[in-house]
């Protein structure tokens, strides 16, 4: 039996591995929507810490950029739900009671952690 870790890393690793590829081909917009993607990777679990899940996932969704889009739904691929994209993670935040919210922003942490991990690991500074 894998424990809830095992199972956001195991969903995480190709969902960043993904976007290595693309930084590493030669289309320049995907460079560029992979280095974004990094960013966004780096700093989002302070997000969360900082203003709250309903308010971070709401910043990306309002944002709506492709790189914001992406690590939305990566996020909530990760978390795996039942989630179908990252639109419906923020209306199930914005939705959920006091004890789901925090058991939603506890998964968040944990999912963003995987994903800044391999992200760190596998997406290089420019």
């Amino acid at each position: 039996m894998q424990t809830r870790t095992q199972k956001f890393a195991l969903r995480a690793y190709p969902l960043v591995e993904k976007q290595s590829n693309n930084q590493q081909g030669n289309d320049v917009e995907s460079k560029k929507l992979a280095s974004k993607y990094r960013t966004l990777a780096l700093t989002f679990p302070n997000m969360i810490l900082q203003s709250g899940l309903s308010q971070a996932t709401g910043f990306l969704l309002a944002k709506g950029k492709d790189e914001h889009m992406a690590y939305l739904n990566d996020l909530a691929r990760v978390m795996a739900d039942g989630l179908a994209d990252g639109a419906s993670l923020h209306q199930h935040t914005i939705n959920s009671q006091v004890g789901e919210y925090q058991q939603l922003t506890r998964r968040a942490l944990d999912a963003s952690a995987w994903l800044k991990r391999y992200t760190q690991a596998l997406l290089k500074a420019e």
